[in-house]
């Protein structure tokens, strides 16, 4: 008799625990992280973070740089197209003050090119050229190389591929 108990003492809470099928509707429920999600998405409309587009200079404009690629003696040209080609390396260094320098110096040396002071964290690189085959750029590489520029070397990069003829110095 006192085990009939001790399981009627037992299972009378696990069978009053199980009654009643109707639904819950409390409202101390958090709500649900998906919900507020999908409230988000059907409102988001990502144009309304692109930045505006700005309006191209008059004449002036300069297109097409490589990321980390400025120069004062970029082609001014509205659209100019990009192709792989070759740049011949001059310097490579850490110094901005000498990569202008040397950049002044060939720009003198040799003013039918166009040259480029690139920054490639920590280094400054002085590259020449537009070529759009590694036949020419080593030839422009050998020319620097007998004017004394021993550290000239030819490098894969994209370039202009028509530019035009670059500004007087």
């Amino acid at each position: 008799m006192t085990m009939r108990r001790f399981l009627l003492f037992l299972l009378l809470p696990l069978i009053a625990g199980c009654g009643g099928s109707r639904e819950s509707t409390s409202t101390n429920q958090p709500p649900d992280p998906g919900e507020s999600l999908r409230v988000h998405e059907s409102g988001f409309r990502p144009s309304d973070y692109e930045p505006e587009p700005e309006a191209p200079a008059s004449g002036n404009a300069t297109h097409g740089l490589a990321p980390g690629e400025t120069s004062a003696t970029t082609p001014t040209v509205e659209l100019q197209e990009m192709v792989q080609g070759f740049r011949v390396q001059i310097l490579s260094t850490a110094s901005i003050d000498s990569a202008n320098a040397r950049l002044r110096e060939a720009a003198e040396a040799f003013p039918s090119e166009w040259y480029y002071l690139e920054y490639d964290a920590p280094t400054y690189k002085v590259r020449a050229g537009n070529f759009l085959t590694k036949y020419e750029a080593d030839r422009f590489a050998k020319q620097l190389i007998e004017r004394g520029y021993k550290t000239a070397w030819t490098v894969p990069q994209r370039v202009y591929k028509n530019p035009p003829p670059p500004p007087p110095r």
